[in-house]
């Protein structure tokens, strides 16, 4: 059993399968309350039918291998519960897709938005910054360029002529940031952010995080990796990233979980804190509502962004006996080990906690970093999506 877990301090781990598990493809329009419908027959005082606000929350996943729509289950339902409202969940297929689906948005439309910074900056005024989340305290977090522990580059400038696995350029940690690192070290980007070739190594995007990782150390073909350290962290030994990368152990909540998952990377480098990602809506939704749900996120607790550990287990059809989650959820302290879990069912709760831990206010001025790695990549942001 895995000793580390994210009842303490949140980390990620990445499933070695190569291929991803398919997201849910675009489909269907934004639905959002109007006189006829989307209300679920809930009765008025009189016996008439009261109307619903429809809300559609857009979730972007960032690792393919996880159930987004169980691990944002508690906050859905948390707004659900406080606003009378009815949240229909929307899967996008990518960071791109995730900024398209908020571009359709227009008046009259009520969407809400885990996104990347990328929105933020692609999209202006339309949308609207709800809240930055953060991660017991740390509202920074970093991208990673990650090799395997035995292989032999020493630096970023050894991935001269390498294959590097990374993000797309809608992802901030794992595609923006890590050609950032390469271009800061030396390496020829070539035409790598538009899509195209590099000219000094071979870059493979457009990989979520987790199966970057998996994919480094699957394929030794591959040299390094980009990634955010939540994908990467758990596979790092901890006294290495000490040693080496003060600022990562002082700031990153991912720390605490360094070589959790296993000690099978190395890190080459890491970029310059980054805000962590925004929660947003459109920017054409203007209303008291709004304004509300807004601040409630801002002043989430545990209450709202904690799962019900019998709920969790039974949306993720999981074995787990339930006296085991009554003493998780009890006990601070809760050690697995004591309890007769199977490990991957243990490993698969443990990974669908939601990963942020708070929301504190942001606007979008906070991601003005984001911009100035983009400016030095030479992006425009009609070029971010």
């Amino acid at each position: 059993m895995p000793e580390y877990s994210a009842r303490g301090k949140t980390r990620r781990r990445f499933l070695t399968a190569s291929g991803a598990a398919g997201a849910l493809a675009l489909a269907g329009c934004i639905e959002t309350g109007s006189d006829d419908g989307g209300d679920d027959g809930a009765t008025t005082d009189d016996g008439s039918e009261a109307d619903t606000d429809t809300i559609e929350f857009v979730l972007n996943p960032a690792e393919e291998t996880l159930d987004i729509e169980v691990q944002y289950s508690p906050l859905i339902r948390s707004i659900e519960d406080e606003f009378d409202v009815e949240i229909e969940p929307y899967v996008a297929q990518s960071y791109t897709a995730t900024v398209e689906q908020l571009a359709r948005a227009g008046e009259g439309d009520m969407v809400i938005a885990d996104t990347s910074p990328v929105a933020v900056l692609e999209l202006g005024d339309d949308v609207s910054v709800s809240g930055m989340r953060i991660q017991f305290g740390a509202a920074q977090y970093f991208s990673t360029l990650v090799t395997r522990a035995d292989s032999e580059f020493e630096s970023v400038d050894d991935l001269q002529g390498e294959r590097v696995v990374g993000g797309s350029i809608g992802s901030i940690s794992g595609g923006i940031a890590a050609l950032w690192m390469l271009q800061d070290n030396g390496l020829d980007l070539g035409g790598a952010v538009d899509g195209g070739s590099a000219e000094d190594f071979e870059w493979i995007g457009d990989q979520a995080h987790d199966i970057a990782v998996g994919q480094l150390l699957d394929d030794d073909s591959i040299a390094a990796a980009g990634a955010g350290g939540f994908a990467t962290i758990p596979h790092i030994p901890q006294d290495e990233i000490a040693e080496n990368f003060p600022e990562v152990a002082d700031i990153s909540a991912e720390f605490d979980g360094a070589g959790s998952a296993s000690t099978d990377l190395r890190l080459l480098e890491a970029s310059p804190p980054l805000p962590r990602a925004p929660l947003v809506t459109n920017g054409d939704w203007q209303d008291d509502l709004r304004e509300e749900i807004d601040q409630f996120l801002i002043d989430a607790d545990e209450d709202v962004l904690g799962h019900d550990p019998h709920q969790l287990a039974e949306d993720l059809a999981l074995d787990i006996d339930a006296e085991a989650l009554d003493a998780y959820e009890e006990d601070d302290d809760f050690d697995p080990d004591e309890w007769d879990i199977d490990e991957d069912d243990w490993q698969e709760f443990d990974d669908h906690l939601l990963w942020f831990t708070g929301i504190q206010e942001a606007d979008a001025s906070d991601y003005d970093p984001i911009a100035d790695f983009a400016s030095d990549l030479g992006i425009d942001y009609d070029d971010l999506a």
